[in-house]
């Protein structure tokens, strides 16, 4: 007998085809079939397939964005929560983050998904700005979040070298930045 698969293993599952292959190929057949479960066994979790895509998206913003924002902010000092975020961050999941992105071109849901990630981002990022006494927060914040969205785009995450290279110049361009 094989164990039941829980909420979770179906939502991880889809977010390992949504990154892999595409918001399309999301679909409760190809669910199925990586699970090796029956269609049943989705209808136990999931109300339809629009309920399923709502948690998909509720799953990547909980772990590509409240986890690191959460992570950083049990940091002691803005120095360290700045840290702490820049390597949370280095790490996560790009590709499923692009994967997301390129759906929000094509759907209503998860383009409000994108904007309010983009937002709740680019605002951890100002009130860290802010706590470091900077003026402009929010223009740098939005700065560092456009480099940061470019990076990914680019690819420049893939190497752990070179993404803790960028950010070390990231965060010297800022800090000129922020004293000009």
């Amino acid at each position: 007998m094989t164990a039941r698969a829980t909420r979770q293993d179906w939502c991880a599952a889809g977010l390992d085809v949504l990154r892999d292959h595409g918001h399309e190929a999301v679909t409760i057949d190809r669910l199925c079939t990586t699970l090796g479960k029956t269609k049943g066994s989705f209808y136990h979790h999931f109300a339809d397939l629009d309920a399923y895509l709502g948690a998909l998206l509720a799953l990547w913003e909980q772990e590509l964005t409240d986890r690191p924002i959460d992570l950083a902010a049990r940091e002691p000092s803005v120095g360290k929560r700045s840290a702490r975020l820049d390597q949370v961050v280095r790490g996560l999941d790009h590709a499923l983050d692009l994967a997301v992105r390129a759906w929000s071109s094509r759907d209503r849901r998860a383009r409000q998904a994108i904007e309010r990630v983009d937002r709740r981002r680019i605002d951890y990022l100002a009130e860290l700005h802010r706590a470091s006494g900077h003026k402009r927060a929010r223009l740098l914040a939005e700065l560092e979040y456009a480099a940061f969205v470019g990076g990914q785009h680019l690819g420049w995450f893939d190497d752990p070298r070179h993404a803790a290279t960028l950010a070390r110049a990231m965060h010297d361009a800022l800090a000129l930045l922020a004293t000009a």
